[in-house]
């Protein structure tokens, strides 16, 4: 350790308790841990320019091997990253002219029992549709998490009730805690109570992408969709940087 530099150290250590202090389960708390993840990197690179100055040959080679690894590995990221968010933002616009009878509405995070900005605009969109076809119906998914006091599909039937959806027109799906078990639960109902289609994926832009493939694997099909905006400019870089990394865990996860 006596022979690393301090700049490498405290770089490293601010790497540690940004990504300590972050959460990865909220907008802001995810983009602190990606800035403690970006700043462990740049430590991570500072030592590696520093033995790769040692007067030991042996450090050298050994300093010139990570390097190559460790650039591999940064260019395999920038490639994945930008053809997965390609396919995000391919996906963003939803569909053009939807006639959907039924919508599944994704569940997001709440402040207590109050849908949070991002919720927010998914329930907005669905509210606009919904006013517009006075047929269609919604299946609003979402079980509770920590520090909500009502599941999402609650908070969301509440929400749409009290701006004069007739409570008839919804049904719940309290059980889900993400997105696969959204779609899953969703599928359940839509043939149980025999709900009419086409059926219409309703999310976030950014969520669309990972939301039509995750509806075939629970046997949805083909979704039409609904996209919602971000609701605010600051949480997109949050949103989708989180968003890549959920693709990536889902491909994972499809091999595994």
């Amino acid at each position: 350790m006596k022979n690393i530099p301090r700049s490498v150290l405290f770089t490293a250590l601010a790497g540690v308790l940004l990504f300590l202090a972050g959460d990865l389960y909220t907008s802001f708390g995810f983009l602190v841990c990606a800035a403690g993840g970006f700043t462990m990197l740049a430590a991570w690179l500072l030592a590696l320019m520093h033995f790769s100055r040692s007067e030991s040959p042996k450090t050298r080679k050994i300093a010139k091997i990570v390097k190559r690894i460790t650039f591999t590995l940064i260019l395999a990221f920038l490639i994945s990253f930008l053809i997965i968010e390609g396919l995000i933002v391919a996906h963003a616009g939803g569909t053009e002219a939807p006639d959907a009878n039924t919508l599944i509405v994704l569940g997001a995070g709440l402040h207590g029992d109050t849908p949070s900005a991002i919720l927010t605009a998914r329930l907005e969109v669905t509210l606009a549709y919904l006013n517009a076809h006075p047929g269609a119906c919604a299946v609003v998914t979402g079980g509770q998490g920590p520090h909500e006091t009502c599941t999402e599909a609650r908070a969301m039937a509440d929400w749409l009730t009290g701006r004069g959806i007739d409570p008839g027109r919804i049904y719940l799906e309290e059980q889900a805690s993400n997105t696969v078990q959204n779609l899953e639960y969703s599928a359940e109902i839509l043939e149980k109570e025999d709900l009419p289609g086409p059926v219409a994926l309703v999310s976030n832009d950014f969520h669309l992408f990972r939301g039509e493939l995750l509806a075939k694997k629970a046997g949805l099909g083909e979704l039409q969709t609904l996209s919602a905006p971000v609701p605010r400019a600051w949480l997109i870089p949050s949103v989708y940087l989180r968003e890549y990394c959920s693709v990536i865990l889902m491909l994972v996860r499809s091999i595994f």
